[in-house]
């Protein structure tokens, strides 16, 4: 991943034409609420001529040569600072920054500039601070130029050399770069470019524990960081996503360094944050966020490949929730392909939110089977009936029309099925009338036993619905034992239905037919060898699609009333 981000760097440095000093610089203004500046206004003697205040320069923020420091009374690495207080900012930031650097004879001379007219420049200072609220940066300017622009002192390599000292603490000289694979001068190891990675336990420190030793972890040279640097701020800036409640960065990755492919990279490159246009009709999306690029994704060649980066951010700390690795723009094309194929089976447009219905308790089973999903694999699918069942359970407990929840876990399961997730064995039955509606329970509904509990399901459903027209209430629902029945309870349900259809008078031909296909697919195996939640997941099926169940029967009955 690391490599890949590097990468990213290099091709964005060479894009932009851009030096070192600019990976690191930071927009004071990143927010949009720092929209002065005062800048301390030096002649090129370096004699103080005043403050003036001016608009910031959104056009050109590095011109201010800004990299924050931690803390808040730290100076930052350059005299450029956002304003907290007036008085706090020129004495505990910009004041101590020069002070920090007086052996360079310039910066001496500023320092004492700047020490002598202090009472005035305070005074000055806050009552600029009271015209306004609006936030404020200070920093310097000499002869008419910003830091960046001066050459002497040179303060952007002064910048460079204090960021460096203060993260190469832990390093060793004529050593080999992790990144790069090759000799440089000198490596070190920093905890700075994911948080995840830390230096504070001495448990995860190699070679006895030693944290002098702790460049062997992660040896890193500078002009790899750098690049890594650039790279990590290109794709959390454009390429962040949205994943029902979670986020994840999509980090692309080259595979052949050929023309091709980083024609392919730099086209996905220029993609700008909320920008995305696919094409003018609605494009098909698999999360819940607009932005989603992932069908833009599955029409590139497998020259290039993705890394999803699931990080969790507790304010300082990064936590990596998931990491997929090395996913193929053909294996996202053939998610896209199943999908279509489910949208058609179904009437309904299907996405992950389905599965995050059902796993969103379930942290780590909702990231595995998306991990599998993007890396293929196989998932236990009695594990997942499960959790699937106990929702639909609760749906049917509390009243709700569980029918929409029945059928999001048949989407699931029909597309982690077509995705080759689900190992079901293939097994030749005999053709039915009910083919059609079989196709969307899947390839699982494979015995005799499975198919009669569905269409039991069915004509239970069609119990309930007349009782609800006749009486209002549907007293026949506590025979489903909250759909917790085992196979005894399923061999003595079919009496109950057809007894109570003649009760209301509503056994009528077609009902008649499909209590004997029922009765026949149950008599046919003495055994059914299912679970609880197998039993009752196919019940609850045939249930939820009991309308098309009808239509099948009614309809095959106005077919031999025709013939």
């Amino acid at each position: 991943m690391l490599t890949a981000l590097k990468d990213i760097g290099q091709l964005l440095l060479n894009k932009e034409n851009k030096s070192e000093i600019d990976i690191l610089l930071e927009n004071p203004n990143s927010n949009g609420t720092y929209k002065i500046v005062w800048a301390l206004e030096f002649d090129k003697d370096f004699n103080f001529k005043g403050i003036s205040v001016e608009e910031f320069k959104g056009e050109n923020p590095h011109l201010y040569i800004y990299k924050r420091a931690s803390g808040s009374n730290a100076p930052d690495f350059s005299p450029t600072s956002r304003v907290t207080e007036a008085e706090k900012t020129f004495t505990k930031k910009l004041l101590r920054w020069l002070e920090n650097h007086k052996k360079i004879p310039e910066i001496q001379r500023i320092y004492e500039e700047l020490t002598r007219n202090k009472k005035d420049i305070i005074k000055q200072l806050k009552e600029l601070d009271s015209q306004t609220k609006n936030g404020k940066i200070l920093t310097l300017k000499i002869n008419g130029k910003y830091l960046y622009e001066v050459e002497n002192p040179n303060f952007k390599k002064i910048l460079l050399k204090d960021y460096f000292a203060k993260i190469k603490k832990i390093s060793k000289r004529d050593a080999v770069c992790s990144v790069c694979g090759k000799e440089k001068e000198e490596v070190f190891t920093t905890s700075l470019i994911y948080k995840f990675y830390t230096l504070d336990k001495e448990c995860y420190i190699t070679s006895g524990f030693n944290k002098k030793n702790a460049w062997k972890n992660f040896p890193i040279c500078q002009d790899c960081f750098l690049k890594i640097d650039y790279g990590k701020k290109y794709v959390e800036n454009n390429l962040k996503f949205k994943f029902y409640g979670k986020q994840y960065y999509l980090i692309p990755k080259l595979i052949l360094n050929t023309p091709e492919a980083l024609e392919e990279i730099n086209e996905i490159l220029s993609i700008e944050a909320g920008k995305l246009t696919l094409s003018k009709e609605k494009k098909a999306t698999l999360t819940d966020d607009k932005d989603e690029i992932l069908e833009l994704l599955k029409d590139y060649k497998d020259v290039v490949s993705f890394y999803f980066l699931f990080l969790k951010k507790d304010n300082a700390a990064e936590r990596i929730l998931l990491l997929i690795e090395d996913v193929l723009p053909s294996r996202i094309h053939k998610i896209f392909e199943v999908k279509a194929e489910i949208d058609k089976l179904f009437g309904q447009d299907y996405n992950f939110g389905r599965l995050v219905k059902f796993l969103n308790e379930f942290d780590k089973t909702l990231l595995e089977v998306v991990d599998k999903i993007f890396r293929e694999g196989n998932i236990d699918f009695k594990s997942l009936l499960q959790i699937f069942n106990r929702k639909i359970r609760d749906e049917f407990l509390n009243g709700n029309n569980f029918s929409y929840t029945v059928l999001d876990a048949l989407m699931n399961v029909r597309f982690l099925e077509e995705l080759g997730l689900i190992n079901t064995e293939v097994k030749t039955m005999k053709e039915s009338t009910f083919e059609e509606v079989y196709e969307k329970v899947g390839k699982s509904l494979n015995t005799p036993a499975k198919r009669g509990i569905f269409l039991l399901g069915a004509l239970t459903q069609m119990l309930l619905n007349i009782q609800s027209q006749e009486r209002n209430s549907t007293p026949f629902f506590k025979n489903l034992k909250a759909l917790k029945m085992n196979e005894e309870d399923i061999k003595g349900l079919l009496p109950k239905v057809i007894n109570k259809l003649m009760e209301y008078n509503k056994f009528d031909k077609g009902k008649k037919e499909l209590a004997e296909e029922i009765a026949k697919n149950l008599l046919s195996q003495e055994k059914f060898g299912l679970s609880i939640d197998e039993i009752n997941f196919y019940f609850a099926s045939g249930m939820a699609l009991s309308k098309e169940v009808a239509d099948m029967v009614y309809e095959n009955e106005k077919e031999n009333q025709t013939n």
